[in-house]
């Protein structure tokens, strides 16, 4: 039930001091999904075929220590369903030694193309990934309170590299913006050691999205929350949470 695979960080991955960049990290972790899901019959082009599509709503991730340039890393996944809506997902980056890096978990839903809502998993994956020895997951994935104040205000917009399979805006972009919304004196003095995401909207071709923070916590590390709002309509696609610790 747990999938492996074995990958080199390669330099155009990494970024200052030849650490791997954050949303290398979630592109990792979409990537081994993706794979596994493949081997399993229910990839997002199986199920495409089916007109449905996965559609993930949260992400935890804590990041002990950065791959570098060069690193041979282990990357494991595994999935479990839970109330048969939705599928939960534990992932671990290790070290060449076994030591463990990074560590993760996702929750996903299985939606319909047409009416854009969720459906049952029982009704739409093979009956051996419901019913079958699967590997415990908690879902344990907290709730993020709403800005209470705009401390920060900076604006991207949705181009065309920024879209996956299904023409949405890639959850690892939403990652980005929100990094790149903090101050310079923050993302040159500080690593992002963990992250929590829940999105809540989607984004599209041509959108404007203003990325919003608010400082929540001074010390021992710096804590933000984010939000990431698509104008003019001001509905929020995502909430994240992000702690930082000094380099």
């Amino acid at each position: 039930m747990v999938y492996e695979k074995k990958i080199e960080v390669q330099y155009a991955e990494t970024g200052v001091e030849g650490r791997l960049k954050p949303v290398m990290i979630f592109n990792y972790l979409q990537d081994v999904a993706s794979d596994h899901a493949t081997v399993m019959g229910i990839s997002a082009l199986d199920m495409l075929a089916k007109n449905l599509a996965w559609v993930i709503i949260r992400y935890h991730v804590t990041i002990f220590r950065y791959p570098a340039w060069k690193d041979h890393l282990l990357l494991r996944t595994w999935r479990c369903p839970f109330k048969n809506l939705y599928e939960l997902r534990t992932y671990e980056i290790r070290d060449k030694t076994g030591d463990l890096m990074v560590s993760a978990k996702s929750s996903w839903v299985l939606t319909s193309l047409s009416s854009k809502k969720p459906v049952r998993l029982n009704k739409n994956l093979p009956p051996e990934l419901i019913a079958g020895r699967q590997k415990p997951i908690d879902n344990d994935l907290a709730d993020l309170p709403p800005l209470t104040r705009k401390e920060t205000t900076r604006f991207f917009s949705a181009g065309m590299h920024d879209l996956d399979f299904n023409r949405h805006v890639n959850n690892a972009v939403y990652v980005v913006w929100a990094i790149e919304s903090l101050p310079v004196n923050i993302l040159s003095s500080h690593l992002l050691k963990e992250i929590s995401v829940i999105y809540t909207g989607e984004s599209l071709l041509g959108d404007r999205i203003s990325g919003n923070i608010q400082r929540i916590e001074a010390n021992p590390g710096k804590v933000f929350l984010h939000s990431l709002i698509r104008e003019p309509s001001q509905k929020e696609i995502t909430r994240l949470r992000t702690v930082w610790e000094p380099i």
